[in-house]
Parts: C-alpha cells; sequence; structure tokens
C-alpha cells in the first residue's frame, strides 16, 4: 500500500494492539504458580505440531518531484509516563518534517491449540 505524505507537519502516534494486562485475566495468584514440568514444557518448545507458518508484508511508498519553500515544522514530544499504562504490542512513530513518507508494519501470529 503506498501512502505519501506531503504535510508540512506530520505527526503519528500509534498503539497497534493494546491488550488487557496479563493480571486482569490471570485465575490465581502469582505466588501460587508451580513450575512446568520439563516434560509438559518439552511439548510446547518451538511451537511443535506446527508445520506451516507464512508471514509477510509488503511496504513501498514513492515520494518524487517534491518541493518545500517557506516551510514551519514542529517537535515532537512524550511526557514521562505516557504508556505507563500500556500493555501489548506497539508501533509508535512520530515524525515532524517536510515530504516525508512513513510505513509501519507488524506481524502477529497467534497460534491456539485444543491440547
Amino acid at each position: 500500500m503506498k501512502k505519501i505524505f506531503k504535510n508540512t507537519k506530520v505527526f503519528t502516534l500509534f498503539a497497534l494492539i493494546t491488550f488487557t494486562p496479563c493480571y486482569l485475566l490471570a485465575q490465581t495468584d502469582i505466588d501460587e504458580l508451580s513450575p512446568v514440568l520439563l516434560e509438559d514444557l518439552a511439548q510446547e518448545r518451538g511451537m511443535g505440531g506446527v508445520f506451516d507458518i507464512t508471514n509477510n508484508t509488503h511496504l513501498e511508498a514513492v515520494l518524487t518531484d517534491n518541493y518545500a519553500s517557506n516551510s514551519v515544522t514542529g517537535s515532537n514530544s512524550i511526557g514521562q509516563g505516557s504508556f505507563s499504562e500500556a500493555a501489548g504490542v506497539f508501533s509508535i512513530i512520530q515524525n515532524t518534517g517536510n515530504n516525508v513518507i512513513i510505513q509501519d508494519s507488524t506481524i502477529i501470529t497467534v497460534t491456539i491449540s485444543p491440547n
């Protein structure tokens, strides 16, 4: 997908996916958990039983014949603690400028097994 940003100021702040924090989903307290047996862990290691996973992403942008005259750019600022309550996978992009292309891609593979 081609995206062309020709604005004099571009500011993008993007949190791709926000998951519910794990402690809200937990059924037991962490103190009550016991170590996983090595035999059980061996069955899960390396995603055993998964034969083929293919993930592809293709980003291609074109930015040509640009001209900026008497342009003013801004500034980026993220305050302390901006992401303190955040959980999950993030893609944070900041830019302020002229004639900018911003491309971002994230692939998240979730495998759920009935076992």
